[in-house]
């Protein structure tokens, strides 16, 4: 800082020393230095908040749909991810990690997981016919922030009661290491709802060094393998094995296994062949807006969006 340094940027930076302070253990002293990657991350989420407070209050997140698509042959399986994007005050669009990081650090994802189940419930009731009919399936991601909300149970279950969507259209998705963090509230929560109906995704397995020892704890309906070992499948024979032995075991327990980051045909052909049910990323499809899915779903125009 310096003189020319406004009253507001000065008050700024000495928030974000002071949180610096918090994080390393209180009771110290901490300096702001720009060149600190630590504190220009800090300096952008706090920037971020106040865009992710203003779009929050605005309404205008945007809803993406990411199909979810079957590798057997002739399977015809409806499966879609419902991603959140946000744009700034300029229109220009913010990078999901960017944005994420900025509403966990300060704690506004329950806020945020809310709106996107609210909003997509919302939506998916105007085809509420089609999704009785056609058993096609959405996934809607919730933090762990949210699993460690005590009213988020109660919340869920009167949106999807004022929606009328039914639960078995509705699956939820956490990710392991939120899972396994928070296991005892995550196991009740996951129970309640699958009563209801609705189903479980456990993301990101295979990350944790005890991924199988807790699939006797976690009653879910589908594994979504850790895109690191999806990545480099074609080149790296150990995270071959792993999908592979991630696959073995699903199967035994009766479980649906998914593969996110598929960029190639290749990696979709040898995922094939292992035996995963069904793959997401580029090579088979990008994310669209949710209401263009929902204006051309059961529409033979539907597959350009897939």
């Amino acid at each position: 800082m310096n003189a020319s340094t406004s009253e507001g940027d000065a008050l700024t930076t000495a928030r974000i020393a002071c949180d610096s302070a918090k994080d390393h253990g209180r009771d110290r002293i901490e300096i702001y230095d720009q060149k600190d990657l630590s504190v220009v991350q800090r300096y952008d989420d706090m920037y971020l908040v106040a865009e992710i407070q203003n779009t929050l209050g605005a309404d205008d997140f945007c809803l993406l749909a990411h199909a979810i698509v079957p590798l057997a042959k002739g399977a015809t399986d409806e499966y879609y991810e419902i991603l959140l994007r946000m744009s700034d005050n300029k229109g220009n669009r913010v990078s999901s990690p960017a944005f994420f990081s900025a509403a966990e650090r300060y704690q506004l994802m329950p806020k945020i997981d809310r709106w996107v189940v609210s909003n997509t419930l919302a939506r998916l009731a105007e085809k509420v016919d089609y999704l009785k009919s056609s058993g096609a399936i959405f996934a809607i991601n919730l933090s762990g922030q949210s699993l460690g909300d005590d009213d988020i149970l109660n919340f869920i279950e009167e949106e999807i009661d004022r929606s009328g969507v039914p639960s078995t259209s509705i699956c939820f998705e956490v990710t392991e290491s939120v899972a396994v963090s928070s296991h005892n509230k995550a196991q009740t929560f996951i129970d309640a709802l699958r009563k209801r109906g609705c189903k479980f995704s456990l993301d990101d397995f295979g990350a944790g060094l005890s991924s199988f020892a807790y699939l006797k704890k976690f009653k879910v309906d589908t594994l979504k393998i850790d895109g690191g070992f999806i990545r480099d499948i074609s080149e790296n024979q150990i995270s071959e094995s792993m999908v592979v032995a991630i696959t073995q075991v699903a199967k035994v327990m009766n479980l649906s296994t998914v593969a996110e980051y598929v960029e190639t045909e290749n990696t979709k052909n040898l995922l094939s062949k292992i035996g995963v049910d069904f793959a997401q990323g580029h090579a088979v499809g990008k994310p669209g807006p949710l209401e263009d899915l929902l204006a051309q779903i059961g529409s033979n125009s539907q597959s350009s969006l897939c």
